[in-house]
């Protein structure tokens, strides 16, 4: 669903998120949902990517998070007053940071395709009137 619409500038963002969500876990190793989407803001600005940037790129975090069995995660994003272990939203992020990856080298790999099939097409159609 998000392929079409994830920003270019989504990876960058979750990785400085991925940073700065580690500085701030508390002495107890956790962290609230609240300051991963305060950290993404954050982030954003620091880069200046445009505010619809960041909204997509939590998105694409959320998503992530329903696929790794996170019930509730826009909710979860919102909470200030439960706190999660940060190994926990560090894998939320780890693994939205690594499916931005895959989906950037698989849009990649399909364009690559289509110009090789361009010249492919091009090539026999040369090849053909000689």
């Amino acid at each position: 669903m998000l392929g079409n619409i994830v920003p270019e500038s989504t990876p960058l963002i979750l990785e400085r998120t991925l940073d700065s969500v580690r500085l701030k876990a508390n002495s107890d190793g956790e962290c609230f949902g609240g300051e991963i989407t305060d950290a993404m803001r954050e982030a954003g600005i620091t880069l200046r990517v445009d505010r619809l940037d960041i909204l997509l790129t939590r998105a694409v975090l959320v998503q992530t998070m329903e696929s790794l069995g996170e019930e509730y995660p826009a909710v979860v994003l919102q909470d200030y007053e439960h706190p999660m272990p940060v190994s926990k939203a560090l894998r939320y992020l780890t693994e939205a940071i690594d499916w931005t990856r895959r989906r950037k080298l698989s849009d990649e790999g399909l364009r690559s395709k289509d110009d090789g099939a361009g010249v492919l097409s091009a090539n026999s159609a040369g090849e053909q009137s000689l």
